[in-house]
């Protein structure tokens, strides 16, 4: 459990049985748009087989935030997949709070957090995706320069266009592009459940140099 102030908590959820799980996926789907959401029954099998952290946020004893962060096995990269707050409870700033939290415990394991932004470049709202990266710049994350990321169509549909961006104790100015390279790999067959042999994959051997981080 982890508190800001006497109104705010944090809550790792390491089971199902949990009695707000059903109202964070609630959220989550109503939250997120199905080509870049999780199937349901995905997360739920990762919870009760301890390959994802789910977390609660709670304010005022309510139920106000859900994270859903991917740990990749074998490596120090954790993906922060997904996060969303209770809309009438946003003014408050539990996301910026959590996010923060989660930040400082990444670094004390010194460990990397992963983020998938959507690309500024591609689709509508492309203001609001400039501004959530400047959001996240000014939390110490570096995006992946000229890293077009593509996610996959998780419902089947289409794919979407994203950038990398990474969150750490260091402050190396650069990635090198086998990391970067096994990174996707392992997002892609880890957490997005893809055979390596789908085309999808291509775009990762276009990858030639070391990636400088921004």
């Amino acid at each position: 459990m982890y508190s800001t102030n006497p109104e705010i908590e944090f809550k790792q959820i390491q089971n199902i049985d949990h009695p707000d799980f059903e109202t964070a996926i609630a959220l989550y789907e109503e939250t997120f748009l199905s080509p870049e959401r999780i199937p349901t029954p995905w997360i739920r099998e990762a919870i009760l087989t301890q390959k994802t952290q789910l977390w609660l946020g709670y304010f005022q004893q309510e139920f106000a935030l859900i994270s859903i962060l991917y740990p990749l096995p074998g490596s120090n990269f954790i993906l922060l997949a997904y996060l969303a707050t209770i809309p009438h409870l946003r003014n408050i700033k539990i996301g910026s709070q959590f996010l923060n939290y989660l930040i400082d415990l990444v670094k004390k394991e010194s460990k990397t957090l992963v983020l998938e932004v959507e690309h500024p470049d591609f689709g509508d709202h492309r203001e609001l995706k400039q501004r959530r990266i400047a959001f996240y710049k000014r939390l110490g994350a570096k995006e992946l320069q000229d890293i077009i990321y593509i996610l996959p169509a998780l419902d089947g549909t289409q794919t979407t266009e994203m950038i990398l961006m990474i969150i750490d104790d260091n402050n190396s100015e650069k990635i090198q592009k086998t990391v970067v390279q096994q990174l996707v790999r392992e997002l892609y067959i880890e957490i997005y459940h893809l055979d390596s042999d789908e085309p999808i994959f291509n775009w990762i051997e276009d990858i030639q140099d070391d990636i400088a981080l921004i």
